[in-house]
């Protein structure tokens, strides 16, 4: 026996065929083509017509193929937005300035997560290339498996603009602090301090932001007169769990160090935390300096110092870059690297 319309037969047995052109020209008698130049405003299309079209399909509540439209036109209206982890606050605030940014412009920011891993960020990019994005706002995850795709995408003409993270192998823009210097003023302001035996807390390798606040880190010991030494250098992955255990390892060899220069906020709270249930005190016994992370960093309720790098304004003026580069369509060389100022701040714990 069939079952009766929407009754026992599953979700499938409910499902509407999406309206297409072809469904308002069978209705008005007309061509698809007529159809599809009365929506677009085409000039050939006499203005009673197009109030017609637009009328019937407003009626039949009609929505256009994004995606159909954007392989005529070549255009999309869209960007990719690729981000390493939105657990970090410095990430989600830079993604709220490319939001803001994008939709006065008209256009649409697609995020994609890629978790710092290779894999994931070319299933993102592949994603992207697919639907013929106008361009990518490229937090890179670092190593070069995805270069011969970086750069199949850019001879295409899909623009790509490095925020936070820049890739030196390629001529791509960049919006960033200076991270170098970041962590030159960072450390040196720590010395001032007095503390000699500053530890340097993070992955240092493979990322270009990381490799050049380590080298900012080892040019102001340097340059103030502090030795460098190795067994201060704690590599760590990009979370809480691993930057506790290494830091609670640390201190029961009793490794001894005055203060941290951390390169993220989820190590720092995990180092943090470890330093405090060791019965060391934040900042007598150890100061901590980290990069921006506070939301997470403030849980600790201690004194410490941060990079300030103004995550909002790194995400509006990257996106404004893009949207100048898709829409001058002039090379990338026309156009500059932009740096965003960064400063040192002392963060009190809230209500102190």
């Amino acid at each position: 026996m069939k079952p009766a319309k929407g009754a026992g037969g599953g979700q499938q047995g409910n499902v509407r065929k999406r309206l297409t052109i072809k469904d308002i020209a069978d209705v008005l008698s007309v061509t698809p083509a007529t159809v599809s130049k009365a929506l677009r405003d085409g000039s050939d299309i006499s203005h009673e017509t197009k109030e017609m079209v637009k009328k019937v399909s407003q009626k039949l509540g009609y929505r256009p193929n994004f995606l159909a439209r954007s392989l005529i036109n070549n255009r999309s209206r869209i960007i990719g937005v690729l981000v390493p982890d939105l657990r970090i606050s410095f990430f989600s605030e830079a993604v709220r300035g490319m939001y803001e940014e994008a939709s006065k412009k008209g256009y649409q920011c697609l995020f994609l997560v890629h978790d710092e891993l290779e894999a994931r960020e070319k299933e993102k990019l592949e994603f992207l290339y697919d639907i013929r994005a106008d361009g990518i706002l490229l937090n890179a995850a670092g190593g070069k498996m995805n270069y011969p795709l970086l750069e199949k995408m850019n001879q295409e003409g899909i623009r790509i603009v490095c925020w936070d993270r820049s890739l030196d192998d390629f001529g791509f823009r960049s919006v960033k602090i200076d991270d170098f210097e970041a962590s030159y003023n960072l450390t040196s302001k720590i010395i001032k301090e007095g503390r000699k035996h500053i530890m340097f807390l993070g992955p240092h390798t493979k990322v270009s932001v990381l490799k050049d606040r380590f080298k900012g880190y080892r040019s102001a010991l340097k340059e103030n007169g502090v030795r460098y030494r190795p067994e201060l250098i704690v590599q760590s992955f990009r979370n809480v769990e691993d930057s506790y255990n290494k830091i609670l390892e640390v201190l029961r060899q009793k490794v001894q160090f005055d203060a941290i220069v951390s390169v993220g906020g989820l190590i720092t709270y995990g180092a943090g935390k470890a330093i405090l249930e060791f019965k060391k005190r934040v900042p007598e016994d150890v100061m901590i300096g980290e990069f921006g992370d506070n939301d997470i960093v403030y849980k600790l309720g201690v004194l410490f110092y941060s990079v300030v790098q103004n995550p909002q304004e790194i995400g509006k003026a990257s996106t404004d870059l893009l949207i100048n580069m898709i829409e001058s369509r002039k090379p990338d060389q026309e156009f500059l690297n932009i740096v965003i100022h960064s400063e040192i701040m002392e963060r009190r714990p809230i209500g102190k």
